[in-house]
């Protein structure tokens, strides 16, 4: 009987100190790619409180692409329960004018994960000029000028005379 108490007991006592949860949280709205952003790990215990000295281990689930990465790869809880890393979102070749969607897990020993997905959108605007030469020059702004003017001179006579 003794026996069986004491078991229970230190069942008690660890029990709490087991990952239970873990909540992601991180950048809010669109990240640009070659920025750095700043990822927590909040893990709980099974009965809800913050849970330290856990080793979390950060990876990528999808989404990323050569040159993203982690600062550092796995951190440990502090003593409100929170683990934290970098982020750096890689921008993708020129070719590329898209935004993905990054996946990132946290994850402990005992495989509890908690995920957060990150939308990374392409640095600038991809160009949309039509002009094959990539400028216009002052001696094509002036002739588009005198061709307004000359048209609106003509326009102007033929109104005019019609209504003489």
């Amino acid at each position: 009987m003794v026996l069986s108490l004491a078991a229970a007991l230190s069942v008690l006592a660890y029990g709490p100190q087991v990952a239970a949860t873990i909540s992601v949280s991180g950048p809010a709205g669109n990240q640009s790619c070659g920025t750095t952003s700043t990822l927590h790990a909040l893990v709980l215990d099974t009965l809800g409180a913050p849970d330290t000295a856990v080793v979390v281990d950060w990876t990528f689930a999808g989404g990323s692409i050569t040159g993203d990465h982690f600062t550092p790869n796995s951190s440990t809880t502090n003593s409100s329960g929170i683990a934290t890393t970098q982020v750096t979102f890689a921008c993708p070749g020129a070719s590329v004018t898209s935004n993905r969607v990054v996946h990132i897990d946290a994850t402990t020993a005992v495989d509890i994960v908690g995920a957060i997905a990150v939308t990374v959108t392409v640095k600038g605007l991809p160009s949309t000029s039509t002009d094959p030469a990539g400028g216009t020059s002052t001696l094509a702004i002036l002739a588009a000028a005198f061709a307004v003017l000359l048209g609106s001179w003509i326009i102007l006579r033929r109104v005019s005379a019609t209504r003489s």
